[in-house]
């Protein structure tokens, strides 16, 4: 009984902390200002509760180094230096990160060259790789991630409006 018990507990802080490191789709109203049409509704994800870290450099549109290593984000290709639409997706990168960004680990933790991968929100909690991928700016990852539908729907809406540097 005891040894039930026990394994009753487990269980459950195993799902309390599998829940709360997640990040939630939240629904936005669309804006209503502005001379562009929007839809009926924009989807943001956002993650309040995941790890903070201090930004120290923006080396490109898709990597930071932080105060826990660099990290380049998860889910995300931005332009490489020399490329189109580099400076444009590096310089938006440097804006809405800041000085501190949130982690949230993808189902890979590390990449071929060492740098952790992670999903990366601003302090706020708002997705910077799904704003990265609905301004124009990368195109989203197809292989795998926890949210890799909802990203591949935002480039594919990019594409079809033409939106950003990637588009025009």
């Amino acid at each position: 009984m005891h040894g039930r018990m026990a394994l009753l507990v487990a269980a459950v802080l195993i799902v309390i902390l599998a829940v709360s490191c997640e990040a939630e789709v939240e629904s936005k109203a669309p804006n209503q200002i502005g001379s562009e049409p929007t839809s009926s509704s924009t989807h943001n994800l956002v993650c309040t509760d995941c790890q903070l870290v201090d930004v120290t450099r923006v080396v490109d549109g898709d990597t930071l180094d932080t105060s826990v290593g660099r990290v380049r984000f998860f889910g995300v290709d931005t332009p490489e230096r020399g490329k189109s639409c580099f400076q444009e997706a590096s310089d938006f990168t440097r804006m809405v990160a800041g000085s501190k960004v949130r982690l949230e680990t993808g189902p890979r933790r590390t990449d071929s060259y060492g740098r952790r991968l992670a999903y990366v929100y601003e302090s706020s909690g708002e997705s910077i790789d799904a704003q990265l991928i609905s301004g124009g700016f990368a195109v989203a990852w197809t292989r795998d991630g926890q949210h890799r539908d909802y990203l591949t729907s935002l480039e594919e809406n990019a594409r079809r409006t033409r939106t950003g540097c990637l588009w025009k």
